[in-house]
């Protein structure tokens, strides 16, 4: 087949399949038999051998036109009758396209009747009406009848060609008024759908897909509302800033699916504690807010924060654990602290991380001294960036004492500030910017860096060799490329590791159990000592020191210091001597400063010590001197050293 017959063969079976998918069921209803056989001759004659195939196959001719589909006709005698098809036909879901009703049947309904009742059953029936014009005037008719387009006249006599005609055209224009109304129904669909998804992703815009609560992007606007009625009517309007604390213990320990119960726990009793005019929003992570309009006193404010710290605080069932849990929370007053919404929000959330800082699990109102506080976090933070680059951290090394000899056998790396205007910054006070602003993961990798290549130029001077202990926070335990950043220093220095020693808080290591238990693991096949720094101030349990392979527990400082005047701290540091001894860790006491603590650590049989007593944390130049002593230097150790 060339090119040609194929496009024309193409196009053949197309338009056989549009005329196939064309309505053609007619109705015809007439009080004589005798009309109907004259309609059936007409529309629907007997099919007579197609030869068309044979003539092109003997003698090559082109292909005759398909021919039409036949029509599908039904009788009905009466209007009665006919409706009764009618109303059979729609409910099987094969309607007629067209019927071609006579004027005059009686004794039933005449035409004008039957297409009236036959339009209340199925409006979009086109009908021809047989009529000879004498049997009704035209206005009579127009009085019965709405001469739209659904309805035209057959003026009697008619002749086949007038039938065939007015068959086609009308069963063609209900189909094409079937499809139209198809095509605008799907368009509607499709238009309701993408509405429907329009809503959707504005709600998951504005409002949290845990809690169900509305989302900071919405605050705003809310916020904004409240404030300009507040304006307009001379009310106060208060903004409350809730923060959990200590959350990120319970994702640890628990896994995240718990902390989220949690949070949806808590949502839904903050929603049932509000008034109906108070709204509450999900903020961050583990951060709420709620606005409290038409509040006319602090000391309602103040009612409702406790009220709400107090439904935060309760018990809550989650994962078969009963769990209970602290928010820190800060209150801005409209318009005392602020005139627009990012305003009072700031200071609602200044004032939460001074709750949180101070007194954790309280409340407290934002005041002017917060700004200056936030301000100066903002200058420590971007101060620590620069010091990054200009190279302004140092690392002092505070000597740990073997109490038995006196020697020096070990040293801790502390971070110190040296800021070129202000000078000395204390740790405690850039720390926990860095821990906030996520600077204290660059820091703790120079840390590494800079602690690894001293132990090295210390060997390279013919020193003794003696281990060194860095700090690790919780982020950079739970960072992955912690175990890389560890190879990586120790390899760069050709530093034997067991000279490096981690020290890590109870707390972190007790957030995810079996993920620690990993990471431990993996520290400990690259030859490095661990150690559980401020042992006893946190989740102090004989069987995760088990678990754990570490292999020093630092006494924290604090029960150190109160071996002098508290029994009870004498009693736990004699515990942990003994707790350390029974599963052969060594135990070293931090933050020594008299001998009378001095003594006791010895008569318990303290291996290790480091404090003021023997040394604060020295530069690297004199702790260089320190180790190269021939005699020990802390020998003499039955004097007052106390500073």
């Amino acid at each position: 087949m060339d090119a040609g017959s194929d496009a024309q063969a193409r196009k053949q079976d197309a338009s056989e399949s549009a005329a196939r998918q064309v309505n053609r069921r007619i109705l015809i209803v007439d009080d004589s038999p005798a009309i109907h056989e004259d309609f059936r001759k007409i529309l629907a004659p007997p099919k007579e051998p197609d030869l068309s195939q044979a003539e092109h196959l003997l003698f090559g001719s082109a292909s005759s036109p398909p021919h039409p589909p036949p029509f599908t006709l039904d009788s009905a005698f009466q209007g009665r009758e006919a409706l009764a098809k009618v109303e059979s036909s729609l409910a099987l879901g094969l309607p007629y396209a067209l019927a071609f009703i006579d004027m005059r049947m009686p004794p039933g309904w005449d035409g004008l009747e039957t297409i009236e009742r036959l339009w209340k059953a199925d409006p979009d029936l086109q009908i021809a009406l047989c009529t000879a014009y004498s049997d009704y005037s035209w206005e009579a008719m127009a009085q019965r009848l709405a001469f739209g387009d659904q309805l035209l006249i057959l003026k009697k006599p008619f002749d086949s060609l007038e039938i065939r005609q007015m068959a086609s055209a009308l069963t063609w224009k209900w189909q094409m008024a079937r499809d139209a109304r198809q095509k605008l129904d799907d368009l509607q669909q499709t238009i309701e759908g993408r509405v429907a998804e329009l809503f959707k992703v504005s709600h998951l815009l504005h409002y949290d897909a845990l809690t169900g609560l509305p989302s900071s992007t919405l605050l705003g606007d809310r916020l904004g509302q409240a404030m300009a009625r507040a304006r307009r009517y001379g009310q106060p309007l208060a903004v409350m800033f809730f923060g959990l604390d200590r959350f990120k213990r319970i994702n640890h320990a628990l896994g995240y699916p718990a902390g989220d119960e949690l949070l949806k726990n808590i949502a839904h009793s903050l929603e049932q504690d509000m008034r109906e005019s108070d709204s509450v929003f999900r903020y961050g992570s583990d951060e709420f807010v709620v606005l409290l309009p038409d509040q006319q006193h602090p000391a309602q404010v103040s009612a409702l924060a406790e009220k709400l710290l107090a439904t935060v605080g309760q018990l809550h069932d989650i994962a078969g654990h009963g769990l209970r849990v602290t928010a820190s929370l800060g209150i801005s007053l409209y318009p005392e602290d602020g005139q627009d919404p990012l305003s009072l929000i700031k200071k609602a959330e200044m004032a939460m991380h001074t709750s949180k800082e101070q007194a954790p699990g309280g409340y407290g109102f934002f005041t002017d001294d917060m700004t200056h506080r936030a301000r100066q976090q903002q200058y420590l933070e971007s101060g620590i960036r620069q010091a990054l680059e200009r190279q302004e951290f140092h690392l002092h090394y505070q000597p740990k004492v073997h109490l038995a000899s006196g020697r020096v056998v070990g040293a801790e790396a502390l971070i110190r500030w040296q800021h070129p205007q202000q000078g000395w910054i204390s740790p405690d006070q850039f720390i926990p910017v860095a821990e906030d602003s996520g600077l204290i993961t660059r820091i703790s990798q120079w840390v590494l860096g800079e602690a690894t290549r001293q132990c090295r130029a210390w060997q390279d001077a013919g020193l003794p060799r003696v281990p060194l202990s860095i700090n690790l926070s919780a982020n950079d335990f739970r960072q992955p490329q912690l175990l890389q950043q560890l190879h990586g220093a120790l390899s760069a220095n050709a530093l034997d590791p067991a000279l490096l020693e981690l020290e890590i808080t109870e707390g972190v290591l007790m957030q995810n159990v079996e993920a620690t238990l990993a990471t431990l693991l993996a520290i400990k096949a690259l030859g490095v000592r661990l150690a559980v720094d401020d042992f006893g101030t946190g989740y102090s349990s004989l069987s995760y020191l088990r678990k754990f392979p570490v292999d020093v527990l630092k006494i924290d400082q604090s029960f150190v210091q109160g071996l002098s005047h508290e029994h009870k701290d004498a009693v736990l540091v004699s515990a942990i001597i003994n707790l350390g001894r029974s599963l052969n860790l060594k135990v070293i006491a931090e933050g020594v400063e008299t001998l009378q603590q001095l003594t006791f650590l010895q008569q318990q049989g303290c291996e290790e010590a480091q404090g003021y007593y023997f040394s604060k944390a020295l530069p690297a130049a004199d702790f260089s001197r320190l180790l190269g002593m021939r005699r020990p230097p802390f020998q003499g150790t039955n004097h007052d050293r106390e500073q």
